[in-house]
C-alpha cells in the first residue's frame, strides 16, 4: 500500500541531488519546503530531519533561488 496521497498541487519546482553516490528527489512548495519523494515522485513514507537528503536540497536550492529572485523565500 502506497501512502502519502497528495491533496493540492503545490509544487513550484522539483529537483533531485546526488550525496555520497545516492540521489535523492523532491518536490519543492514556497509555502512548504521540500517533499522528499522516490524518483517516480511518489512522497517517502517517512520525511528526513537531517541528513544526506538535505544536504543535497541545500545544494540546489541556491540555484532555485538565483532563477526566482522573486519568489517567497522557504521556510527551511
Amino acid at each position: 500500500m502506497v501512502y502519502g496521497v497528495r491533496i493540492c498541487s503545490c509544487t513550484d519546482a522539483t529537483g533531485s541531488g546526488t550525496v555520497n553516490g545516492k540521489k535523492y528527489f523532491w518536490d519543492f512548495s514556497e509555502q512548504f519546503g521540500p517533499l522528499f519523494t522516490t524518483q517516480k515522485g511518489v512522497p517517502c513514507r517517512t520525511q528526513p530531519l537531517n541528513g544526506p537528503a538535505w544536504k543535497a536540497f541545500h545544494a540546489w536550492y541556491p540555484g532555485y533561488r538565483a532563477a526566482h529572485p522573486h519568489a517567497v523565500k522557504a521556510p527551511c
